[in-house]
């Protein structure tokens, strides 16, 4: 829906200005060519003052993640890689007042029902099945399907090309590699790690990294 010319617009912030940071500003320029963003793109925040150094993208380093300190015209999501500082990065913003919004690239499957937290990302040609839930600071990478009535846990970061198939639960930051799948039914713990292409056909026990196919546990 486009917005009117009265319209609050909001400043988008997004915390991380690596890879993850950069795709979540191609999906918020996408929504707002599409005319179904209510905000602005403000830039990136990020410890690293070399961030974007190299990049081409479009929007400046703003200021650090420690010291930020939000404002009520600002608007949040939290784009870093690693399920457990993606955690610890909202639990810190949400701390210090500030609001999130969601990400959902225009070319997003999602189904009506489907029930989405705040501060969730999701990128193109994604899909979002029936009665399926995604928890708050979700990021779902390009391609990804997650199945009907399944559901995915708070931080947790799902790569490209994931099948996430009907009925699965996944814990709180957990972490998909590109072109996992999880066959239907099944549950990964809080804190897990499904490696590149493993095909999971039993539960993931909380903390466990695994591998191959069949996937199985590894210690690394």
């Amino acid at each position: 829906m486009l917005t009117s010319a009265t319209e609050t617009k909001y400043r988008l912030i997004i915390v991380g200005g690596g890879g993850n940071g950069r795709e979540c500003a191609q999906i918020a320029q996408a929504m707002i060519a599409a005319g179904t963003a209510s905000f602005t793109i403000a830039g990136f925040l990020d410890d690293n003052e070399s961030a974007l150094v190299g990049t081409s993208t479009a929007w400046p380093l703003l200021g650090s993640i420690s010291a930020w300190q939000p404002a009520e015209d600002e608007r949040f999501v939290i784009a870093v890689g690693n399920p457990q500082v993606r955690a610890k990065l909202a639990d810190s913003y949400t701390a210090r007042g500030a609001q999130f919004i969601n990400l959902i690239h225009p070319t997003v499957i999602l189904a009506t029902n489907a029930r989405l937290g705040t501060g969730i990302s999701l990128s193109p040609f994604s899909v979002v099945s029936d009665n399926a839930a995604i928890d708050d600071h979700v990021h779902v990478n390009l391609h990804t399907a997650i199945g009907h009535d399944a559901v995915v846990g708070r931080a947790s970061v799902l790569s490209s090309f994931c099948d996430v198939t009907g009925n699965v639960r996944l814990g709180e930051r957990v972490l998909l590699g590109s072109h996992a799948s999880i066959a239907p039914g099944l549950k990964v713990g809080d804190d897990a790690l499904v490696g590149i292409g493993a095909v999971v056909v039993s539960g993931v026990k909380s903390g466990k990294r695994v591998f191959g196919n069949p996937a199985r546990s590894l210690a690394l």
